[in-house]
């Protein structure tokens, strides 16, 4: 670098200075021939995805990036931000009592980078190993610390960066700086389906269950509302089953009551086996089950309220 480039960029270098282990500096420099640096919104990006990756590191402790300073170096076209940690409810994350940890962010966050523009597989199991290893090294692996990140919170930090990388042209230079180290992030390398990367396997099987009907189908519609635990199911009737004597109106199923269907059921799980989705399709319906009702219970709609029904679709899952 001549020497006026190095006083051009005097005030930066006494920026990167005064890095401490809670500060991130993010850079862009835009690509040769351009007369103009680049737009604050995509330098906001790549601090979101920042943020995005020191939270899925942390785990449970909430963390935040606080803009310090920004700089704009018009001979040079290039922007920077200086950005700090803090965890939310407890103030600043201290380079002191919480050394290990940021320093697990800071590295933690260079790896995710790395693996994102240099793995050739993109197996989220290499990523995790690495990031298991950096947990060692810096001592953060104890109950008081946060677990080590779920795929689905790796995804979500990938997914950011994706998005952020798209302000930029392939030619752009970024660069993401800390005091413990620093990377380059690549604008041409995308992944296109981040999610893509949370399927690892899919297991099917078929059993007995029993679901909450939250609304029964009294406008013969064909969908029926259905619960099971936390999961939310509409389900398409077919004639032939027992909800044949509903729309004949020879059955009182009322919400709270229960259908025991046979099903169909499919998991997907992530790399790290955490369940990512699970989706069902009712096959038969083998009883309706009433719930305890007060004797004070009016009585069931009566015809007018559920018309007669004609044909239906499969009787299965629409969503869960």
């Amino acid at each position: 670098m001549a020497a006026d480039d190095n006083q051009e960029r005097q005030g930066f270098h006494e920026l990167l200075s005064e890095l401490g282990d809670s500060d991130v500096v993010v850079e862009v420099s835009a690509a040769t021939g351009m007369r103009r640096a680049t737009d604050v919104a995509p330098l906001q990006r790549l601090a979101e995805a920042v943020e995005a990756s020191y939270q899925a590191l942390a785990g449970a402790i909430p963390v935040k990036l606080e803009t310090v300073a920004s700089l704009d170096e018009v001979v040079k076209h290039s922007r920077s931000l200086w950005l700090r940690a803090k965890a939310g409810g407890d103030g600043a994350l201290h380079d002191s009592g919480d050394a290990s940890l940021l320093k697990f962010l800071a590295r933690g966050t260079l790896a995710i980078i790395a693996w994102m523009d240099g793995s050739p597989t993109l197996q989220l199991a290499d990523l995790q190993q690495a990031i298991r290893v950096l947990a060692w090294g810096t001592s953060i692996t104890t109950t008081s610390q946060p677990e080590l990140p779920s795929s689905s919170d790796l995804v979500k930090a990938i997914t950011a960066w994706q998005q952020a990388k798209q302000g930029f042209g392939a030619r752009d230079r970024v660069r993401i700086i800390t005091s413990n180290g620093s990377t380059e992030l690549d604008p041409a390398k995308i992944i296109a389906e981040p999610r893509a990367l949370l399927q690892a396997r899919k297991l099917n099987h078929s059993a007995e269950m029993i679901f909450v009907v939250e609304m029964p189908d009294y406008q013969s519609s064909g969908h029926w509302a259905l619960k099971h635990g936390g999961s939310r199911t509409t389900a398409i009737a077919e004639p032939g089953t027992l909800l044949d004597k509903f729309y004949r109106r020879e059955l009182d199923i009322r919400p709270g009551d229960a259908l025991r269907c046979r099903v169909d059921i499919e998991t997907a799980y992530a790399p790290d086996h955490e369940v990512l989705a699970e989706s069902y399709r009712i096959v038969e319906i083998i009883e309706v089950l009433p719930a305890t009702r007060p004797e004070s219970a009016g009585p069931a709609p009566q015809a007018d309220e559920v018309p007669a029904r004609e044909g239906a679709a499969q009787l299965e899952d629409a969503a869960s």
